[in-house]
């Protein structure tokens, strides 16, 4: 009893930890707290300084990706992002459509060398459309087990860290031999101000979980009206992510201040217990064909996305801001934004991130039994 109630402390306090190092600027540009939470849990669940409640961390994952998927989607403004961001809107949907084939592609590929290599193809596809959260919640709907989780979180941090280091450092003049550059002056950057014009509101975050509350509690109940029990995870995502939308068209929700940050607190939440999960001395022999598989994805899916952007005609920091938004999640926009000099994209950039959090689960999750259909 008391190591459950110990590891439930680790869960959920070390995320603020975490955060508090970000804001600080204590990490370095590829250490972030997703990074440093799963490092945590892995280290918890194989140096096993006490007993691990194996189910117990499971359920907290489970409900802690629950809760953070409508609170990362109430903030979205669809409508208005749409309208002043034809070709950022235009640059995000060829990443996802890129991420789609070579995703796509390399299941085939890896078929003989990687087990039910179909659900690793969807939480690719969703990986490389919104980040971290989209790939979480597909591999919950398609029931992968936590060594595959933590494999693929292991191989993201090891080839995503390798290309963020190139997006920070010389890929703004090596995309500038294929693509031309930004012009100035557009509606972007009156509207870059209203992401961070507010403060965060306990009061508001309350009610965002209560909503959230809400959601899970209706798209469960829904579900056993439907289908007579709960495993039908599939149809449980991706009500709770229609859901979760469809509030977010309603302005007090829309409003409430800090139901992101919420939402990336029980994201944090999860990585710790996810990793806890993991246990590297059972998961190691099959780990290099993952991270070779989850590698060879990333670079199709910039190269599609630089071909697509030049026959488009799309400049390179729409580009390469639609490319973070896709590949990591809104976080790292302003990141990247900073580093090529281009703040007038920070809005649409962490816009297109939202919108991948938005329709990553249904496109992993579409790929992911397309796939099933042709992979024996």
């Amino acid at each position: 009893m008391i190591w459950g109630i110990i590891l439930v402390i680790i869960i959920f306090v070390f995320p603020f930890f975490g955060k508090w190092l970000a804001r600080r600027k204590a990490l370095q540009n590829w250490l972030s707290p997703v990074v440093i939470c799963y490092a945590m849990g892995i280290a918890l669940g194989n140096f096993e300084p006490f007993p691990i409640d194996r189910e117990l961390a499971r359920t907290i994952s489970e409900a802690a990706i629950l809760f953070a998927i409508p609170l990362l989607l109430y903030s979205t403004n669809l409508i208005k992002w749409m309208r002043y961001a034809n070709k950022t809107l235009l640059s995000f949907a060829l990443c996802a459509i890129s991420g789609f084939i070579s995703a796509g592609i390399m299941g085939f590929l890896f078929q003989e060398k990687i087990a039910d290599v179909w659900r690793i193809s969807g939480m690719a596809a969703g990986l490389y459309t919104g980040g971290t959260p989209n790939m979480q919640a597909i591999a919950f709907a398609l029931q992968a087990p936590e060594e595959t989780i933590i494999l693929m979180n292991a191989a993201d941090i090891f080839t995503g860290g390798i290309f963020l280091v190139f997006l920070t450092s010389i890929a703004h003049r090596f995309f500038g031999l294929f693509l031309p550059d930004f012009q100035s002056g557009s509606t972007h950057e009156s509207l870059s101000k209203d992401l961070f014009s507010n403060q965060f509101s306990w009061l508001d975050s309350l009610k965002g979980i209560a909503l959230s509350l809400g959601i899970i509690g209706f798209s469960l109940g829904l579900t056993w009206l439907i289908f007579g029990n709960l495993n039908q995870t599939i149809f449980i995502l991706l009500m709770l992510t229609t859901l979760s939308v469809s509030a977010s068209f309603v302005n007090k929700v829309r409003n409430w201040r800090g139901t992101f940050e919420t939402g990336e607190y029980f994201l944090l939440a999860f990585c710790v217990a996810i990793g806890a999960l993991a246990n590297f001395r059972d998961i190691i022999s099959e780990g290099q064909y993952i991270v070779a598989f989850l590698g060879c994805v990333l670079i199709g899916t910039v190269t599609l996305h630089t071909l697509f952007a030049r026959i488009f005609k799309i400049d390179r920091d729409t580009m390469m801001l639609t490319s973070t938004a896709g590949l990591y999640g809104p976080a790292f926009v302003g990141q990247i934004a900073t580093a090529i000099g281009n703040r007038e994209l920070v809005f649409s950039g962490m816009a297109m991130g939202l919108l991948g959090y938005a329709m990553g689960n249904y496109w992993g999750i579409g790929l992911a039994y397309l796939l099933k259909l042709f992979i024996l």
